[in-house]
């Protein structure tokens, strides 16, 4: 499946901005196989930090091993953000500037305003950034 501007937004964005695409997500079919890959080992405290911020957005189904596939796509954009969010911790990294494109669009008024303190916790720790596109140009979300 063709990924339709995916390209012309990682040239335009991809040196200055980690980038989330909601119709790129993931690379692989599991949190565990996304740590995995990240951290090229299995962190059990990862993911176990992952499904219990899962819950606080009512995904209590979610598990390491459930296919990626099988959650909503709100589901899969929360779990993509709570991911990257616990990965930046884990490496205690600093001032990443990070750029949700039609992210927040999949998820609900209440997910968003969870996920914008979850926003607003990370930037305070760890100086995270976070921006969207918006008419052609990207905007900081300000929490």
């Amino acid at each position: 499946m063709a990924i339709y501007g995916l390209d012309w937004l990682l040239k335009s964005y991809g040196e200055e901005y980690l980038v989330l695409e909601y119709n790129h997500l993931f690379v692989s079919d599991t949190i565990r196989e996304e740590i995995w890959l990240l951290q090229r080992k299995n962190d059990s405290h990862l993911i176990e930090n992952i499904l219990q911020a899962a819950a606080a957005f009512s995904i209590h189904d979610a598990d390491a091993d459930r296919p990626l596939n099988t959650y909503s796509g709100g589901q899969q954009a929360i779990l993509a953000c709570l991911l990257v969010m616990a990965a930046i911790r884990v490496a205690k990294l600093n001032g990443v500037k990070l750029l949700l494109n039609n992210i927040l669009n999949s998820i609900s008024e209440d997910n968003r305003r969870t996920l914008y303190q979850r926003f607003h916790e990370i930037r305070k720790t760890h100086g995270v950034g976070f921006y969207t596109t918006a008419n052609g140009r990207v905007e900081e979300i300000t929490c």
